[in-house]
């Protein structure tokens, strides 16, 4: 994440540890309890944006070797294909998109006498994408026995772009049980609230003894467990 990301999500998180801390210790001092929890949560939140662009990368690929594909059909050398390419995704793509950026580096490789192969390997381990790396694995054994470069693009790029719209179809299906569970994370809060708005002596006993603070550190430690445990459970690997 940027800086300015990472001091959004810092910001953020502040506020939720200070909202539990009040909720769960009637006092703003606990959140030195809860502190350590900003780490975790700004980890969680890197590997968030991590995935979010691994999946737009890979949804933009996939426009990429198609024009790609297109162009080598219309006889354009491999090299050539990839300039190509990059004239089409520009009328789609603003020229800082993540696709646009790696055509480019990818054309200074090679204008730079890397083997296509290597940069498209390169491209690979940067991006993190299993389609990548595996366009870029047929592409090298391709070239190395002298297969259809054509034909294998071709190919290859219909099995990403199917693949695409499967996981496509998997995040639709799956991102209302993701919003439900985002909402029953914020369940037991609410019902505390509501206790202590509404039935203060109800809970009254958990404030201010050790006892009380002991088993309320239970119960988030036990809280946090547990929506970790849903969050992988709807977890859509690319």
């Amino acid at each position: 994440m940027s800086v300015r990301e990472t001091a959004v999500a810092a910001a953020i998180c502040t506020l939720m540890l200070a909202a539990a801390a009040l909720l769960c210790y009637n006092s703003l001092i606990a959140m030195i309890l809860l502190s350590p929890y900003l780490v975790f949560y700004l980890k969680k939140k890197t590997a968030v944006k991590k995935e979010a662009r691994k999946w737009q990368l890979d949804l933009q690929f996939s426009d990429a070797i198609r024009s790609l594909s297109a162009a080598l059909e219309a006889g354009y050398s491999v090299e050539n294909g990839l300039a190509e390419a990059y004239r089409d995704l520009s009328v789609t793509y603003d020229k800082d998109a993540l696709i646009m950026t790696e055509l480019r580096a990818l054309m200074g490789e090679i204008k730079n006498n890397v083997p296509v192969e290597d940069a498209l390997a390169g491209f690979a381990a940067r991006s993190g994408v299993d389609d990548i790396a595996g366009f870029a694995d047929v592409f090298a054994t391709a070239k190395r026995t002298g297969g259809n470069i054509i034909a294998i693009i071709r190919s290859t790029t219909d099995m990403i772009r199917n693949g695409i719209e499967l996981k496509r179809d998997i995040r639709t299906a799956m991102s209302a049980a993701k919003y439900e569970s985002d909402i029953m994370k914020l369940v037991p809060f609410g019902v505390l609230l509501y206790l202590r708005i509404f039935s203060p002596g109800m809970i009254g006993s958990l404030y201010g003894s050790v006892s009380g603070a002991a088993f309320m550190t239970v119960i988030l430690v036990l809280y946090v467990l547990l929506s970790e445990l849903s969050e992988r459970l709807v977890k859509i690997e690319l």
